[in-house]
């Protein structure tokens, strides 16, 4: 009896280990098949209002999550939640897991863009991401100073950026970013030589997801001044129609190398075109880059990624711990149980019991910042 009364002792007066039970009762939310709901058990449903914004690349359907019951002045940390590229972010364990963040406390603003549903990787989305921090900002129930992101896949690596520039970087604490990238460029190599270097000069082959090179070759032929050589390349690695060799053959030689790239070949020769690539390519490619502006950022930073990502390769996620300042990045955590983003990967219980330990570790040091 007296070492239960000391333990609900200490979780009265120590944060971390409120938070630590916070944690654990989050964790089921993000898994697809949990038997339990604990959060829906023990807290009050939150509030949900929907609310469309526009940016400079169209519009973004928002979610907006808040804790409900408690006093009406209680201010809360808050994230805007981005879930990627394509069709698939407003899915039903999204709006799970907004649901028992706000449960936990927590405002969460879920945002989905038209440039991000499009597959549409550009600086433009950075303008939107300025809009939702704002939205979120402007909430009376809203803590200003406990604002950040948490962003899957593509959308990480755009959330970086946007953390960095004037206008955001001074609004957002953290941005924990999932399966993401941190150079273009290299990206780019790694897609177009299906293959990764984990290890300096070992390289490895990878066998990158058809979604993966569709958004890489969105965002190099939208680089392309000439409209007959984006809408060949369009046809062929977007759409996935058929093309003659006549039309190959009154490719420029910039989209020449694109076709190259998306077609796959070697890694040096990947290496050789990307370096040949239009100065405006490039320029593209060096804008959308976290790498280019780590200097920048006044934000914590808190990486994750699964070792065996088909999307986008671990080694993204290792270079931007490798690049960043020092103290910008608090935690990394890799694993083998989820299937880009998504845990539910089929692993052996020696496999899963460790990876879950590193999740829970890593989801209690992101509430910490929040709760």
């Amino acid at each position: 009896m007296a070492a239960l009364v000391a333990l609900l002792g200490v979780l009265a007066v120590w944060h971390p280990a409120r938070v630590a039970v916070q944690a654990l009762l989050l964790l089921p939310a993000l898994f697809p098949q949990a038997p339990i709901d604990p959060l829906g058990l023990l807290s009050a449903p939150p509030s949900h209002t929907s609310q469309t914004l526009q940016y400079a690349g169209g519009q973004i359907q928002t979610d907006l999550f808040a804790p409900g019951g408690g006093a009406s002045d209680t201010r809360h940390g808050a994230v805007v939640l981005l879930l990627g590229a394509g069709d698939v972010p407003r899915s039903d364990l999204a709006i799970r897991f907004a649901g028992a963040l706000a449960r936990s406390g927590v405002v969460v603003l879920l945002a989905q863009s038209d440039g991000l549903l499009a597959e549409r990787l550009s600086f433009q989305e950075v303008d939107g991401i300025r809009a939702e921090v704002s939205l979120l900002d402007a909430q009376p129930n809203v803590d200003q100073q406990r604002v950040g992101i948490v962003a899957l896949s593509a959308a990480g690596g755009l959330s970086i950026v946007a953390a960095a520039q004037p206008g955001v970087r001074d609004n957002v604490a953290f941005v924990n970013s999932f399966g993401s990238y941190a150079n273009a460029r290299t990206l780019l190599l790694d897609v177009a030589s299906r293959s990764i270097e984990p290890f300096d000069n070992v390289v490895q082959p990878w066998s990158p997801e058809q979604r993966t090179i569709e958004v890489i070759a969105i965002a190099l032929i939208d680089t392309l001044p000439d409209d007959a050589d984006r809408r060949l390349l369009r046809q062929a690695f977007v759409e996935h129609a058929p093309v003659d060799e006549a039309g190959w053959a009154g490719l420029s030689p910039a989209a020449q190398r694109i076709r190259e790239l998306l077609e796959g070949t070697s890694r040096e020769q990947a290496a050789a075109d990307i370096a040949a690539l239009p100065a405006a390519t490039l320029a593209r490619l060096d804008e959308l880059s976290p790498t280019s502006y780590l200097d920048q950022l006044h934000a914590r930073l808190y990486l994750m990624h699964d070792v065996d990502d088909p999307f986008i390769p671990f080694t993204e996620s290792r270079e931007l711990a490798r690049q960043a300042p020092p103290g910008i990045v608090q935690r990394f955590t890799e694993f083998s149980i989820f299937a880009h983003v998504i845990p539910d990967r089929p692993v052996p219980w020696q496999t899963f019991v460790p990876d879950l330990w590193q999740l829970f570790w890593h989801v209690h040091a992101v509430l910490l910042e929040l709760i």
